[in-house]
């Protein structure tokens, strides 16, 4: 798994993964957050090394669709870069560029 894709699961999990059924749960877990291969995952879970490959390719799958749903992290990105950018207006005077992005967040806020 690229680091790309690997840090993007994690977001994904970090909002959705309590939506996954128990055993993706604890499979994404063990492999998001204490970055264990399959092999690994399957010996201490008790768990076919099949099983452990099954459960990560449908929890990935199912990560993708809640957020192409929700676009929560989407929203959460967008809010960030939007913050970022007001701060940076602030930081040189100028309020109202930072007015219209707090604006902006706030629209996007209430899109969530």
């Amino acid at each position: 798994m690229q680091i790309e894709e690997h840090n993007s699961l994690i977001e994904l999990f970090d909002i959705y993964g309590k939506l996954l059924s128990d055993r993706q749960y604890e499979v994404m877990d063990k492999v998001l957050n204490l970055d264990l291969g399959e092999s690994e995952v399957a010996e201490l879970s008790g768990y076919s090394r099949q099983a452990v490959h099954d459960a990560i390719t449908k929890a990935k799958k199912q990560l993708n669709e809640f957020e192409d749903k929700c676009k929560i992290v989407t929203n959460l990105k967008s809010c960030k870069n939007l913050l970022n950018k007001a701060k940076n207006e602030l930081q040189n005077s100028d309020k109202d560029a930072a007015k219209t992005l707090v604006c902006d967040i706030i629209n996007l806020i209430e899109k969530l």
